[in-house]
């Protein structure tokens, strides 16, 4: 796969599309070369990010990185042809730049991709999309976990959560059998304990919330507002009340609250139908 046809294969913005094709063309990558390998490692991806962002230059869209990005899901695409791994969960995987290219869009009116801290996971192969949820293998306390995220466009519901999770175990199982029954876990707001107050129990999420036992609950977390209202530049005052979850969480924060988060393990057969 070339990296116009990954551009293509993950519906990348037209506008972006032709930035990175034509930036492939002509950035030198001599200099950035030596610092690659740490997108491989994941106890440098930050510096990794860090030093190659520095190299890169003025990069106010962030097209520079992407391109420097997609040239490595290019070169993911051969890891995941090798192991015999979907072309679906390729593109569902590498979408996660289109994803936030166009949300970006939608919130301030122009193209750019501000999550290149994030796209070592995906190129890496230690984060895949499968069905509606995506998983990223992690070691903690030298313990192998799944750490489960919930992209901005998934479906909720239970059967799709749970098709997603029996698919996953299965992958694991297949590709990667070290993880194949490792606990999956969720660090979210979803999962905050204080959306139960604020959401009915036929509520997707709190039905999601259900299918995990809390370990730890951070009630000052303020991570909410970047996924409920799209941005966090904004003043409490002028917070968008397009859904009654967003008038709902608003409320709290006028009043100097948080709505917080919770890390929990997912339960053994979760999704109960």
């Amino acid at each position: 796969m070339t990296l116009e046809e990954v551009c293509e294969s993950i519906c990348l913005p037209d506008e972006m599309k032709r930035k990175v094709l034509d930036l492939a063309c002509k950035l030198d990558f001599k200099a950035i070369a030596p610092f690659v390998a740490d997108l491989y490692d994941s106890s440098a991806w930050e510096k990794g990010v860090k030093t190659i962002a520095e190299l890169l230059g003025e990069d106010l869209d962030g097209s520079k990185m992407l391109t420097l990005m997609l040239l490595r899901a290019e070169a993911a695409h051969m890891e995941y042809d090798k192991r015999g791994i979907s072309e679906t969960i390729f593109i569902d995987t590498m979408k996660f730049c289109t994803r936030f290219t166009e949300e970006h869009y939608k919130v301030h009116g122009t193209y750019a991709f501000t999550w290149g801290w994030w796209f070592p996971r995906q190129i890496s192969l230690h984060e895949f999309r499968i069905g509606e949820l995506e998983y990223e293998m992690i070691e903690k306390e030298k313990k192998k976990l799944i750490n489960i995220h919930i992209p901005a466009d998934a479906n909720m519901g239970q059967d799709a959560l749970r098709k997603s999770y029996e698919d996953a175990r299965k992958f694991f199982s297949k590709y990667f059998p070290d993880y194949g029954q490792s606990d999956m876990v969720c660090d979210s707001w979803l999962l905050a304990p204080v959306l139960a107050k604020l959401l009915p129990e036929s509520s997707n999420i709190i039905r999601f919330q259900k299918a995990f036992d809390l370990i730890q609950v951070d009630e000052k977390n303020d991570s909410s507002i970047r996924w409920v209202y799209g941005r966090t530049d904004l003043p409490v005052q002028e917070l968008p009340e397009r859904t009654s979850l967003q008038k709902k969480i608003k409320a709290i924060l006028l009043e100097g609250g948080t709505i917080g988060a919770a890390y929990g393990r997912l339960q053994d057969d979760p999704w109960k139908v």
